[in-house]
């Protein structure tokens, strides 16, 4: 009798022992499970957040500059700053007939989601000197810039989180450089990305 009490009593520790044990990874799978779902809220909330657009204007009081590359005045004489204005064009009209486009060139969503900046967006997201006729501008590729023009230039990772974006591939260009457009040509990415490099030659000496 001894001898089954003693085992018994050996046989019910161990079993709180596995008990303890699947109880520790139990918390500490519960742990995990809680720390993905803080992360995944954190990442959703990230993205719902909406920034608004001042227009390529705001830019140009500093990036009219020489010595910080001019790239307002290079982007004007891109064939991006006349993206608009394509769409005034007899030659627009055409396209539009040709593919069944009811509304005007200027007037129709499937032209001006690659002809203009911010297309789509709400109205009040949309600052006082925000023109679509600008085409496609700055904020267009570097992300709208209410949040992070004031931090950008001393405080990039700041500026990053309140959506400035450094394009780095051809993905971006490739959403409206596509086969979906009328006007499509083979699109040759690092070319195309040089003729309209707009590097800042202050931030160049500091490396």
């Amino acid at each position: 009798m001894r001898r089954i009490g003693w085992l018994g009593l050996a046989l019910l520790a161990v079993a709180g022992l596995v008990w303890l044990a699947s109880s520790d990874l139990t918390a500490m799978a519960d742990e995990k499970t809680v720390e993905k779902t803080v992360e995944k809220k954190a990442v959703a909330e990230e993205k719902a957040v909406e920034h608004g657009y001042l227009g390529a204007t705001a830019c140009k009081i500093c990036h009219k500059k020489e010595t910080k590359g001019a790239q307002y005045t290079k982007w004007l004489a891109s064939p991006h700053a006349h993206a608009y204005q394509t769409l005034l064009t007899d030659e627009s009209k055409k396209i539009c007939k040709k593919l069944g486009i009811k509304e005007a060139p200027e007037a129709a969503g499937k032209c001006l989601k690659c002809h203009v900046t911010a297309y789509g967006v709400k109205a009040e997201l949309l600052g006082k000197k925000y023109d679509k006729t600008e085409g496609v501008s700055c904020e267009s590729c570097h992300g709208p810039a209410a949040d992070w023009k004031k931090p950008h230039m001393k405080d990039p990772e700041t500026a990053a989180k309140l959506g400035m974006i450094k394009p780095d591939d051809e993905k971006m260009c490739m959403g409206c450089h596509n086969e979906e457009s009328p006007t499509y040509k083979p699109f040759k990415y690092k070319e195309k990305l040089a003729a309209i490099a707009h590097p800042n030659p202050m931030k160049a000496d500091k490396k």
